[in-house]
């Protein structure tokens, strides 16, 4: 077997043994860097962990929050945030996603992009939260009004048939 393949091979195991070390660290306390946490966080986001996600993002935001701030840190801080939003929506919760979002926008209004909106929605539909789906869209389309993707996922939800979706769609004026 070659050196690159020997690479392959044990890398993956090596980068998920270090992700399920940082989570262990993170829920026993140990002194772990905002650094550690964003690892913890995108491992078990990686291993569909959804709730250990939130733990972990959680943990290095309130870490973040208690110490002068530099150009890494904000980065980090970046990363946890969107780290817990993608937990949030792929768990199907849809009001902690949307208030994420919308914390997001508020703290980075120049780095959330619309495509931070169909992303989450897309996520939050795939977890079967179709309402909370569509009012993420509105709230993309409110921000984004010529985006074509929103337009068109807006489009699609009227579409599909579930009565609870059509009726907030209805109550938002995109259908009639």
């Amino acid at each position: 077997m070659s050196l690159a393949n020997t690479r392959a091979t044990h890398f993956p195991r090596f980068a998920k043994l270090l992700g399920s070390l940082a989570v262990i660290a993170s829920l026993c306390g140990c002194g772990m860097s905002r650094q550690d946490h964003l690892i913890a966080a995108r491992s078990a986001l990686a291993d569909a962990d959804y709730a250990e996600a939130i733990v972990a993002a959680d943990a290095g935001l309130r870490e973040a929050a208690g110490s002068a701030p530099d150009a890494r840190d904000d980065a980090t801080a970046w990363g946890l945030e969107l780290a817990k939003l993608e937990a949030c929506a792929r768990a199907g919760l849809g009001e902690e996603a949307k208030q994420q979002l919308a914390k997001l926008a508020g703290l980075y209004p120049n780095r959330v992009a619309a495509s931070e909106y169909f992303a989450t929605a897309h996520q939050l539909r795939g977890a079967g939260a179709g309402t909370a789906a569509i009012e993420v869209l509105d709230m993309g389309a409110i921000l984004f009004p010529y985006e074509p993707v929103i337009g068109r996922m807006i489009e699609e939800a009227s579409t599909g048939g579930d009565p609870a979706e059509l009726e907030l769609l209805r109550s938002l004026g995109y259908v009639e």
